[in-house]
């Protein structure tokens, strides 16, 4: 496994509050944070921004691809507090 540098993650932080204030005032977006591609076998040890949404919403919401430089995922998950 490979560390990702510290240009790469300033970049993934910037990308990281980009999205967030552009999604996470909408209802379906549950979260947004930097980790692994987990959805990726092949790219499992990849650190990407990861959007995290209730249903697929990624044509209504637009989120894209790559922001400079850093890959964008969309993971689909319902989160719920435990009692």
């Amino acid at each position: 496994m490979t560390t990702p540098s510290d240009e790469f993650m300033e970049r993934a932080i910037l990308a990281k509050d980009k999205l967030a204030e552009q999604f996470l005032n909408h209802p379906a977006v549950e979260l947004i944070d930097i980790g692994y591609d987990l959805e990726s076998p092949e790219n499992s040890q990849r650190i990407v921004v990861r959007v995290h949404a209730k249903s697929s919403v990624r044509a209504a919401l637009k989120v894209p691809d790559e922001i400079d430089g850093v890959p964008v995922k969309l993971m689909i998950a319902s989160y719920e507090e435990e009692d």
